[in-house]
């Protein structure tokens, strides 16, 4: 915010730093527009560029990286314009699909490299436990990569936000992020498709995972709203945070089905009006 110049520095230095570097191109277009923030991204790029087709670097994961920082700046552009963030994730998750399904087509052979060095991985451990037979494909591969790329992104603007909350409207970020809440058709949607894919058999695991990420997000915005309703202290925060670290997968389905409950029942509403009467 202090000038183009510093904006690019940041971002070109901020690769070194994890979420740094696509926040700051976030940061940018929320408050200068996509156009001052299309610069600023050429230099947060830059580094990637550099490393396509370094022989020391997975190439899919360094293009993921890629993907990621233009998912973040079409992102905070549609929160600009939409400025409600169910429109902007629903965004960022259907660019984020593309984006998976143009490396596994566009990409092939970084993709298969990865899934070669993920089925090591895999036959190593299968070595060690019998039950584990399953193979990753290219499409199980693809989601992955896709889902990388979207939480990424997901992170980065809400890191961005915070920082333009911080600088412009102190507590405005809170308040934003508890009021997270998607319609009952979005989110019936959402959760229809991420079912189909778990149905459908593992290679389509990770998209289901991808598909879950905005009711996830959703799920956790409920427990910040619920915490802060009840006057609970930042101390329970802190602790919801290690159990999802520590119980990622039960705790994460636990809370995209939060997510998807409160969109059809609005809990939010239900506390107010029980705390009103």
């Amino acid at each position: 915010m202090a000038g183009r110049f510093k904006a690019a520095l940041v971002a070109l230095l901020g690769n070194f730093l994890p979420l740094v570097s696509p926040a700051a191109v976030g940061l940018v277009v929320l408050r200068q527009g996509l156009t001052e923030g299309s610069l600023v991204l050429l230099w947060a790029i830059l580094p990637l560029v550099i490393l396509v087709g370094s022989e020391n670097m997975n190439g899919a994961m360094v293009w993921a990286s890629i993907f990621s920082v233009l998912v973040v700046m079409i992102g905070a552009s549609a929160l600009t314009q939409t400025r409600a963030w169910t429109s902007a994730l629903k965004v960022m998750l259907g660019v984020s699909v593309l984006s998976g399904l143009a490396m596994k087509l566009l990409l092939a052979t970084e993709v298969s490299a990865m899934r070669e060095a993920l089925n090591e991985v895999l036959r190593q451990l299968q070595q060690q436990n019998s039950a584990l037979v399953f193979e990753p494909s290219d499409l199980f591969v693809a989601g992955l990569l896709a889902w990388v790329i979207a939480l990424t992104a997901v992170a980065a603007l809400l890191l961005a936000r915070w920082w333009q909350s911080l600088l412009y409207n102190p507590g405005g970020f809170g308040v934003e992020f508890h009021a997270l809440r998607f319609d009952r058709l979005s989110a019936s949607l959402l959760f229809a498709a991420l079912m189909g894919c778990y149905l459908l058999g593992q290679e389509y695991v990770t998209w289901g995972n991808l598909l879950g990420l905005p009711l996830l997000l959703s799920g956790i915005a409920l427990v910040h709203h619920s915490v802060a309703f009840a006057g609970l202290g930042t101390r329970w925060i802190v602790v919801f945070y290690m159990g999802l670290v520590l119980l990622l997968g039960p705790l994460s389905s636990v809370l995209i089905g939060l997510g998807f409950l409160d969109s059809v029942m609005d809990f939010r509403s239900r506390l107010a009006a029980r705390r009103s009467s």
